[in-house]
């Protein structure tokens, strides 16, 4: 999609789109997987309620580390694969922004990425340390998302009345 049908997609003005991009350090491109207008629209809907830039910045970067540990990157092509990937599903196996699909619940007491029983060159860290470090992200980003998820609760009240007023102001 190009920019103009991804502003239309998520009811803002190109300019808009551009601040956007600007704002949460967003790659921009000619064209747009259907991904990035899900990725836009859940940043606003997270702005609107209350939760701040430099908190919705940190969920990117803690939500791609954790992609990139698991390796998803490498399954999409391109600057945008983060924002290719970004579907609308949610759940407590989906991480918020991507909605990509752990398998196992975000707050889970251990993780198991996925096994691979070929021949592998040794690593330079064992396993056991890989996937501490997983888990260790993993349960940052929960205690993170907890944060998100507490503000927005917070900010739903005043979204709830700013739409009752904004009827009252079109009626």
């Amino acid at each position: 999609m190009t920019t103009r049908e991804l502003a239309k997609s998520v009811g803002k003005s190109v300019p808009a789109v551009f601040n956007l991009q600007k704002k949460f350090e967003l790659s921009k491109a000619r064209r747009y997987p259907e991904g990035y207008a899900v990725l836009l629209s859940k940043l606003i809907y997270l702005s609107t309620c209350s939760v701040s830039d430099k908190d919705i910045r940190k969920l990117l970067v803690m939500e791609k580390k954790l992609l990139e540990l698991l390796k998803v990157d490498s399954l999409h092509d391109g600057e945008l694969w983060f924002e290719s990937l970004c579907i609308a599903k949610r759940g407590a196996k989906r991480l918020l922004l991507s909605g990509h699909d752990l398998g196992h619940p975000v707050r889970a007491p251990s993780i198991q990425a996925g096994l691979d029983f070929s021949r592998q060159p040794q690593e330079f860290f064992s396993h056991a340390e890989m996937g501490t470090d997983m888990l260790r992200e993993l349960q940052r980003y929960a205690d993170f998302v907890g944060h998100i998820q507490e503000r927005v609760k917070e900010g739903l009240p005043v979204v709830e009345a700013t739409a009752k007023w904004a009827r009252r102001v079109i009626a």
